[in-house]
């Protein structure tokens, strides 16, 4: 996963949160920049002609394109990675008629520089993504060290969040808050933490999956499938 910024000329929200593209071959997500930076004045930055940024996520770089049938990962310049990026973007902001992404609205686009493309090798991430394998949660160290001046906050740490996610980060670093708290006898009341709700039909799905891994059989989906 990494990640591709567009800038707008007219802003497009698009949503009030994140945008899932289920029909992209490169499994695109996007997130409009502007709606969540109220007061802060684009118009100061770059020739001042950008209204609005679209900030794309690239989850897989090995399934063809959608138009030019590549993978990501074989890609020999930047902008091919850009070209169908934005095509794919086109293709379900644009599919009901009602246009929300045109090329005139394009002004400029930003590529993550951790993205290299050595010819003739495939294209590489200098910043993979941290996927936790099955048994790893054991492994992951906690906001505390034996280091009495030590703390960690990054979504490697063992959270309630077992997976790499912007939550995971907050949750580690509001856990390496408590632990300076704690050590520094400062008197301020500590982060709040949560575990998840996990709704009820989620947890019996859970609780027959590990009744089967126990008994040695494999997961229910894998079963009929």
């Amino acid at each position: 996963m990494n990640g591709i910024q567009f800038y707008l000329e007219t802003d497009r929200p698009l949503a009030n949160g994140h945008t899932v593209y289920l029909d992209s071959n490169w499994a695109l997500t996007s997130i409009s920049q502007r709606q969540f930076w109220r007061g802060y004045d684009l118009s100061e930055y770059g020739d001042g002609r950008v209204g609005g940024i679209l900030s794309v996520d690239i989850s897989n770089w090995t399934a063809p394109g959608n138009f030019n049938g590549k993978p990501a990962m074989a890609a020999t310049a930047r902008e091919e990675i850009k070209d169908e990026v934005w095509a794919q973007l086109k293709a379900a902001l644009n599919a009901t008629g009602h246009v929300q992404l045109e090329d005139g609205n394009l002004v400029d686009w930003f590529l993550d520089p951790d993205i290299q493309l050595p010819n003739p090798s495939t294209v590489t991430n200098l910043e993979p993504l941290l996927i936790n394998h099955v048994g790893s949660l054991a492994a992951r160290p906690e906001a505390y060290t034996e280091v009495g001046n030590l703390f960690l906050a990054s979504d490697y740490v063992r959270t309630h969040t077992d997976l790499a996610t912007m939550e995971g980060a907050n949750e580690a670093a509001r856990r390496a808050t408590n632990a300076i708290l704690a050590v520094s006898g400062v008197a301020a009341p500590p982060c709040d933490l949560w575990k998840f709700d996990i709704p009820i039909a989620m947890r019996d799905a859970q609780l027959l999956d590990e009744v089967r891994f126990r008994m040695g059989l494999p997961n229910l989906l894998l079963a009929l499938g």
